[in-house]
């Protein structure tokens, strides 16, 4: 980004971490970066090394690809050795809280978060509806939602 009278944005490493790869940002605090399918195309996501296991910070989309990319991590990747023993979530979006319970339920991690985020989160996912209210389809169509994805 490069507004005027600003300077551009500067990060710490020259190139991101590849899809199953980590970078060791810190002693022991390593950044890896999981994909999404939209434009954003990753969620920056943190693993700490607590001696005998991981935390992690925030997931991922609940997906079958960031499933399999956390699989190839904690198996034969960076993370593998140890396993994830906690679970910090920052917020309740799906790409950063997705695969928390899976994470609880296949791995056994503790999950840390506020009582907020953690409601907030149920909500979202136990919010079904047969159909959708006026208002939320108005603000897909406003917001630019694909004209094939907004009819189904």
């Amino acid at each position: 980004m490069n507004a005027p009278g600003l300077l551009p944005i500067r990060y710490p490493q020259e190139v991101p971490p590849g899809e199953g790869e980590a970078i060791e940002i810190a002693d022991g605090v390593l950044w890896l970066r999981l994909p999404l399918p939209m434009a954003l195309n990753h969620v920056n996501i943190f693993a700490l090394d607590d001696g005998d296991g991981w935390t992690v910070i925030d997931t991922g989309l609940s997906s079958k690809r960031t499933r399999a990319t956390w699989t190839a991590l904690m198996q034969s990747g960076p993370l593998s050795g140890k396993p994830v023993r906690r679970v910090i979530l920052t917020h309740h979006h799906p790409d950063h809280v997705g695969l928390v319970g899976w994470f609880q339920s296949q791995h056994g991690a503790e999950l840390v978060t506020s009582r907020t985020a953690w409601l907030y989160s149920r909500m979202l996912t136990l919010d079904e509806q047969v159909e959708w209210p006026a208002e939320t389809l108005d603000f897909y169509r406003a917001a630019g939602m694909a004209p094939e994805i907004y009819e189904k």
